[in-house]
């Protein structure tokens, strides 16, 4: 069976460089809600494993009897909420649910006993209700949200949850969500106190531990791997985790028991690796960048170095430094870019040169 896993949304078999993260997540918050992880925001660009982090956490916290939660953030969260944890907890605590006023939940879902429109005071009183409830009977809940936006029923959620934590209810929140996603979420003024939250920026893969693993794998799975190439399979992923399961799914997928990774087979493998990051990463990051963004990636895509001097994109996009810079920081924070240097900048990503130079094609051809 191939332990390498590059299905997006999955919990691969080969978690790398995580561990500590969630340990130091999951000792914390529950130890009690007195901590700044009480209000957790995981971010990174699309493939940077963020889903996976979330999923590992959310299994441990349910080992130690959390009733996790997992919302939508564009759906009816409120609704979800109220029917998910009736449906969660103990007959005796579903008992007391059934005797709030005005509410009554069913496997179908919440309906509300009164003619009164269902409102976010309705909401408000039933939660609030409900957690001091669970509350009495020692139990924890973590709300879940993956990939969240600024959407009203987000809008609306945060301020009921904001709620819930002045009334030291029994209740966490952590999030994932792309960094220019979570920017947007903090620059509303509604949801302001996401600036006062515990951020988990996931960054690159640790080498050693990809080189480690890589090694480890492919000898169980009697697979020869000399030490230079297992330095030059991690140096093609640039520590993108997507990359690290795609390369090695690949590699895994196309050799044997008794087979010799040598660089011809991974030569061979390039334009399908490449056709992996483009077709399932790559074409949806570079399609969610704006105008500005994407006239300031081509520019650097179109320099022969990799590391590439600001002035050099100034020369060719005809646009004075301080606009630039705002793209640059823009860049930066969605990690599509980073520092090489002072003056100067790099991808992070790994072929991502290569794919906008292609992709760039399609879009002066108006695609």
């Amino acid at each position: 069976m191939n332990p390498f896993n590059p299905n997006f949304g999955r919990m691969p078999q080969l978690f790398l460089d995580r561990d500590q993260i969630v340990q130091d997540y999951v000792t914390e918050i529950n130890e009690g809600f007195d901590t700044p992880v009480q209000t957790t925001v995981i971010y990174g660009v699309r493939g940077a494993g963020k889903t996976a982090l979330l999923t590992d956490i959310c299994n441990q916290l349910q080992q130690r009897d959390w009733l996790v939660i997992n919302l939508i953030g564009t759906g009816e969260i409120l609704a979800s909420l109220v029917s998910q944890l009736y449906h969660m907890v103990i007959p005796p605590l579903q008992k007391a649910f059934n005797h709030i006023q005005g509410v009554q939940v069913a496997h179908i879902g919440v309906s509300f006993t009164t003619e009164t429109p269902e409102t976010t005071a309705q909401y408000q009183f039933i939660l609030m209700t409900m957690l001091r409830k669970v509350a009495a009977h020692h139990m924890r809940v973590m709300l879940v949200i993956d990939e969240v936006k600024s959407t009203k029923s987000m809008r609306t959620f945060a301020s009921l949850y904001q709620l819930f934590i002045r009334e030291n209810l029994p209740v966490a929140l952590i999030m994932t969500g792309l960094p220019e996603n979570i920017s947007e979420l903090q620059n509303n003024s509604v949801l302001t106190f996401l600036l006062r939250s515990h951020r988990i920026e996931l960054h690159p893969l640790n080498p050693a531990i990809m080189i480690q693993s890589f090694a480890k794998k492919f000898s169980e799975g009697k697979r020869q791997v000399s030490m230079p190439l297992l330095n030059r399979i991690t140096s093609l992923t640039h520590g993108y985790a997507y990359a690290f399961q795609l390369i090695g799914y690949l590699i895994w997928k196309h050799t044997q028991a008794g087979d010799v990774i040598d660089e011809r087979l991974i030569n061979d493998l390039l334009p399908e690796y490449q056709l992996g990051l483009s077709r399932n990463a790559y074409t949806k990051i570079y399609q969610d960048l704006s105008e500005h963004d994407r006239l300031f990636i081509r520019a650097m895509a179109a320099e022969s170095t990799a590391k590439v001097k600001m002035k050099q994109i100034q020369e060719r996009t005809h646009k004075p430094v301080n606009y630039l810079s705002n793209y640059r920081q823009r860049l930066l924070a969605s990690q599509i870019i980073q520092r090489a240097g002072y003056g100067y900048v790099s991808f992070t990503l790994p072929l991502f040169k290569e794919f906008v130079q292609w992709y760039g094609a399609y879009d002066d051809a108006g695609f």
